[in-house]
């Protein structure tokens, strides 16, 4: 079967390192609007991504993507190597909605030695603290690698390609699921994101798909996972992160940009999504030092 490849995927590295962490490394609900990779060298800790309980074992890789909200426990000593890194389409969609992925995978014999190259190819480019309250800054999507030449940056997009491919889904349902979205629902997918400061009604969409409306909110949440109401607040309120940590626009001008006419839907939205107000989010998440 042919797997449809998500068009013009890019990819930025934001930080890299091997660190040790303590009981120190305990947070809660933290959302980065970047994804994360993490190789556990020795040691042990439970993540909790999307709520789920997820042990951190030797010998394991572990990807928390964009926006997805995740608490961190480490409650001995643990020694990883960390990767951070931006992933967008020239489309405006999101790899994650269009491909399934899975949070924790057997790492390669090969993955060791990759997080080591990627490092020796970019030293220097380790957090400078562990807290996500203070190294999640406003200014992240303006970070750039400066690098020396072009093999390096080909190489170092290649390592971030191979330790990001281990935790797509294979196999013939994934593939096919890959397959309907992109052939299907893409056009849907393209017009909310490009469309998301604006009302946008079911009837709408399922005109845009040729369906009813019934038809096409079961078909829709059978292929993307979620209804389509869910599917749209969940977009509202990931620009509206990504808005509240790298600009200084009112909570209004916020509202404006991500299709809200109601602040107290928009809250209401925003906490349940996020398990935080807009203010503290904004607050938890802005350059404090």
């Amino acid at each position: 079967m042919k797997v449809t490849v998500p068009s013009g995927l890019s990819i930025n590295l934001l930080n890299a390192a091997k660190c040790e962490l303590d009981e120190s490394w305990h947070y809660c609900d933290v959302t980065s609007p970047f994804s994360r990779i993490y190789f556990i060298s020795e040691g042990s800790g439970v993540i909790f991504p999307n709520g789920r309980k997820t042990l951190l074992e030797k010998g394991y890789l572990y990807l928390i993507p964009s926006y997805v909200t995740c608490s961190y426990i480490c409650s001995g000593s643990l020694f990883q190597y960390y990767l951070h890194f931006t992933q967008e389409q020239h489309d405006g969609l999101n790899i994650y909605d269009l491909c399934p992925v899975t949070y924790k995978v057997k790492a390669k014999d090969e993955d060791l030695q990759l997080f080591e190259r990627l490092l020796e190819l970019n030293p220097a480019i380790e957090l400078r603290v562990t807290d996500p309250a203070l190294y999640q800054k406003k200014n992240w999507l303006n970070k750039e690698i400066n690098y020396q030449s072009l093999s390096q940056y080909f190489e170092t997009i290649g390592i971030i390609y191979q330790l990001f491919s281990r935790f797509f889904l294979s196999g013939s349902d994934a593939n096919h699921s890959i397959i309907e979205t992109h052939n299907r629902f893409k056009e849907i997918l393209t017009y909310i994101r490009q469309n998301i400061d604006k009302e946008i009604t079911i009837k709408e969409l399922a005109d845009k798909a040729c369906l009813s409306g019934d038809h096409f909110t079961r078909a829709f949440k059978k292929i993307v996972g979620v209804t389509p109401l869910d599917y749209i607040n969940q977009k509202r309120i990931e620009k509206a992160q990504l808005l509240l940590v790298t600009t200084s626009l009112s909570l209004k001008e916020i509202m404006e940009k991500t299709g809200f006419n109601s602040a107290s839907y928009f809250d209401r939205i925003f906490k349940n999504l996020t398990n935080s107000t807009p203010m503290s989010y904004r607050k938890t998440h802005r350059e404090i030092f």
